[in-house]
């Protein structure tokens, strides 16, 4: 990263480390993950449809990309600045099996609760009922939401509990979490 952008970033998240991890969340979910996510939908629907001629338009959604990035800014980033802290004070002890530890407590308990709630807050965005909601969560995008997590993120937690410092988990766990929230930008406004 450019270091000219990199020091005044490190100076904001040491004087404002919730609002820094929270607004750095909101860019990468909303203008960076959910407008890569569109840009991907519309051409694979293209293809899918056969329309290799170009006659249908792209047409960007504000709404949606604005919803993801508030998401990431009073939900995402606020709920993984407090759960990494707690987590570290929660699971203790020395040497890799701590690292397990954390990557087992963070994917079976904290991953289907930040999962569903997402889902909830999204469906509850785009106008459905939260008994709707809630019926299409558990019904349909739970389960293959989680399959589809479990198969990125104990890795990644791995490696995030080993190297990562607690201060920029946010933001390693945010850049990860780019294609991540392509597929539940997609999954969340079905």
């Amino acid at each position: 990263m450019n270091r000219y952008l990199w020091k005044p970033y490190l100076k904001l998240l040491l004087q404002y480390p919730l609002t820094t991890k929270s607004v750095s969340t909101s860019v990468l979910m909303g203008p960076v993950g959910d407008s890569l996510a569109q840009i991907l939908e519309y051409k694979y629907s293209k293809k899918r449809d056969g329309e290799e001629d170009g006659k249908r338009e792209f047409k960007y959604n504000y709404n949606r990309m604005l919803t993801m990035s508030a998401v990431g800014l009073c939900f995402s980033g606020p709920v993984l600045h407090y759960w990494y802290q707690s987590l570290d004070k929660i699971v203790t002890g020395q040497g890799k099996i701590i690292y397990l530890k954390k990557m087992l407590v963070d994917q079976l308990v904290f991953a289907p609760c930040v999962i569903s709630t997402f889902m909830l807050i999204m469906n509850v965005l785009n106008g459905r009922t939260l008994t709707d909601a809630k019926k299409q969560i558990k019904n349909e995008l739970l389960y293959p939401a989680l399959a589809y997590n479990w198969c990125l993120w104990p890795a990644a937690q791995y490696i995030s509990f080993a190297i990562v410092p607690l201060n920029f988990r946010v933001l390693y766990v945010s850049v990860v979490s780019v294609f991540w929230n392509i597929f539940l930008s997609n999954l969340g406004n079905k």
